[in-house]
């Protein structure tokens, strides 16, 4: 089963809500809003640091926040910050490490199905996630008014006595 990390998961969330902010935020805002364990997160916040994706604000109203714009970052990036490189299979990792590459037709779709989710993660940047995001709470909120407004009234009175 291929499965994202919950490191690399954590991490991409933490960048989005940053993305989402644009404002020094501090850890705990994080955790909270993106339903992150404060320790996990206490352990990412360094990598994405050091990665160069963040920086710490000391004093009274500190925390962190992003280092570049969110249309400067990319899914990828912050994937192969955290967890290195990005290989669907082993016989990916180097040409000849398989001794069947040149001759396997699952190696080929190995690689041209790695190449395509590389693609698409190199092409999704944070900004994008944002203004999606905001397209998806705006639908959500329309479709809730929508469900508001078609209930008939009694049944949104509380019942008279």
């Amino acid at each position: 089963m291929f499965r994202l990390s919950r490191k690399a998961e954590y991490a991409l969330r933490a960048i989005f809500h940053l993305s989402m902010k644009n404002s020094i935020c501090t850890t705990e805002e994080i955790a909270v809003a993106q339903d992150i364990p404060m320790p996990f997160l206490k352990k990412i916040i360094p990598s994405l640091r050091v990665a160069g994706f963040i920086i710490s604000v000391k004093g009274q109203k500190g925390g962190i926040i992003l280092k570049s714009l969110p249309e400067d970052i990319t899914v990828r990036e912050v994937i192969e910050k955290v967890e290195g490189p990005i290989f669907l299979n082993d016989c990916l990792m180097r040409k000849g490490l398989c001794p069947r590459d040149s001759s396997c037709p699952l190696h080929e779709m190995w690689h041209e199905c790695q190449n395509s989710i590389i693609t698409i993660l190199e092409n999704r940047r944070f900004s994008e996630l944002v203004e999606r995001h905001l397209e998806l709470l705006d639908k959500l909120k329309k479709a809730e008014e929508s469900e508001t407004s078609s209930v008939p009234i009694a049944k949104l009175s509380p019942a008279i006595g």
